[in-house]
């Protein structure tokens, strides 16, 4: 096993610190804004997924953040886990954009394709334990799906939140690219350390989206 920055913590061997501080630092941010719009008095049913979306990039944080600082205690699976709740995040950001589509043959056709697609991700983590799913699966809901749904809503109805959202996701191809080309200051800050601080500033941006009132909803914004 490669070795990583590793330090001493009441006895126990934390390993990759400030991955796990990070990591932990954009759980707490999750949460903050995932609980702040699901008991908002004016959510409507995006906003009730947007907040999914938080609790569960939360949970895949605060699991991804333990398992890179207490490998030696939870095992590598921890990381699996963290990669399944990050699934289920972008799912529920398909499902927040979802009552958005008003043709209702589309919107099952759509439906059926977030539930497939949650299910061939958490198999080929399973199967392949590598973080490469999460990529994918990110790639296909975001890209493929959230930004697609929004971009139509906005051409028809000028809808700020869906502008916003359509920012949001952008912005998040600044950490990935940070991850990717691996650029890091030093070993004990590096790449994930720096994309995990870049991404709540883009999960703020998120936030203030899924904040934002709906200019003019369409019919089937009540059923998903």
């Amino acid at each position: 096993m490669q070795e990583v920055p590793t330090i001493e913590l009441l006895g126990l061997q934390v390993t990759e610190p400030m991955t796990w501080i990070t990591n932990w630092l954009v759980a707490a941010a999750c949460f903050v804004y995932g609980h702040r719009l699901f008991y908002d008095d004016r959510a409507d049913l995006s906003q009730k997924f947007w907040a999914l979306f938080f609790l569960f990039m939360g949970l895949a944080s605060i699991t991804g953040g333990t398992a890179h600082g207490f490998i030696h205690y939870v095992g590598h699976k921890f990381h699996h886990a963290a990669w399944l709740l990050s699934g289920i995040s972008i799912f529920c950001a398909q499902l927040a954009v979802l009552p958005l589509i008003e043709n209702s043959k589309v919107k099952s056709i759509v439906r059926i394709f977030c539930y497939t697609q949650l299910m061939v991700m958490s198999a080929s983590v399973l199967i392949f334990q590598h973080f490469s799913s999460v990529l994918i699966d990110s790639i296909v809901g975001l890209i493929g799906v959230v930004i697609p749904v929004s971009l139509a809503h906005y051409a028809r109805y000028k809808d700020k939140r869906s502008a916003l959202v359509i920012i949001g996701v952008l912005t998040n191809l600044i950490p990935a690219f940070i991850h990717l080309f691996k650029i890091s200051i030093n070993e004990w800050f590096n790449f994930n350390d720096i994309s995990h601080v870049v991404m709540i500033g883009c999960f703020y941006v998120m936030y203030r989206a899924a904040k934002t009132e709906v200019n003019q909803a369409p019919t089937s914004i009540v059923n998903a």
